[in-house]
């Protein structure tokens, strides 16, 4: 198992969170976004030039710099996880 940070992904790459680290307000903020262990993670885009990267959890889009990225360790999401996020997604766009 190799664990990373949010902030190590690539575009185009899925993961499931592992840990949100400490207990400072920028952890109690990112588990109520939704990145709590379990979820899994699909990174959207990246912003040019250092700026925000778009990722996809539960369903919604969100957008974060580098330093609150790398408070979300993550783990390679298995092909199973992938299809599951994809399928949120999804759904997401149909019930709107």
């Amino acid at each position: 198992m190799n664990t990373l940070h949010l902030a190590d992904l690539r575009p185009g790459s899925s993961a499931i969170v592992t840990a949100v680290c400490g207990a400072s307000r920028i952890a109690s903020r990112l588990m109520e976004m939704g990145f709590v262990p379990g979820a899994v993670v699909d990174v959207l885009r990246r912003a040019p030039f250092g700026g925000p990267v778009q990722y996809r959890v539960h369903g919604v889009s969100v957008s974060m710099r580098a330093t609150e990225a790398s408070c979300v360790s993550v783990e390679a999401a298995t092909e199973r996880a992938q299809v599951r996020s994809q399928v949120a997604g999804r759904l997401e766009l149909a019930a709107h």
